[in-house]
């Protein structure tokens, strides 16, 4: 399974990043293959699979409890997943998520951090753009 991970601090925008990349995958060719599922802590955070062409690709948008974000990576590897889209707090060490990331050789990008609120979409969607073009 390959990992793209969107990693940076806090409030950054790496949920809106990833619900951008989301939403360009499911008109794009995308169906969903299960439903949509709310994570704990932010209420826009999810996991979902979406399949596009024999592709599955997971999405996993809560990084900020190393624990949990382990164990989904793992889980979505014994699913059959070929590509995992995960968000990375880094704002504490985040032990046992580094480790399972680093067991599949993530590909990690760093969050484009905004200037200022009205920089934010044009931002997002251009890591959004980024993501989207790896997968």
């Amino acid at each position: 399974m390959r990992v793209i991970v969107l990693q940076g601090m806090p409030n950054t925008g790496k949920t809106r990043t990833l619900i951008l990349v989301y939403d360009m995958l499911v008109p794009n060719g995308g169906s969903v293959a299960n439903n949509r599922q709310p994570l704990g802590g932010d209420p826009r955070d999810f996991s979902d699979i979406v399949i596009r062409g024999t592709l599955r690709i997971a999405f996993y948008t809560m990084g900020d409890y190393s624990t949990f974000l382990a164990d989904a990576i793992f889980d979505y590897d014994r699913q059959g997943s070929d590509i995992l889209v995960c968000a990375l707090s880094t704002n504490t060490a985040k032990v046992r998520a580094n480790n399972a990331l680093n067991q599949f050789n993530a590909i990690r990008i760093n969050k484009t951090i905004a200037p200022n609120t009205t920089a934010e979409l044009v931002i997002n969607s251009a890591d959004a753009q980024t993501i989207f073009d790896l997968i």
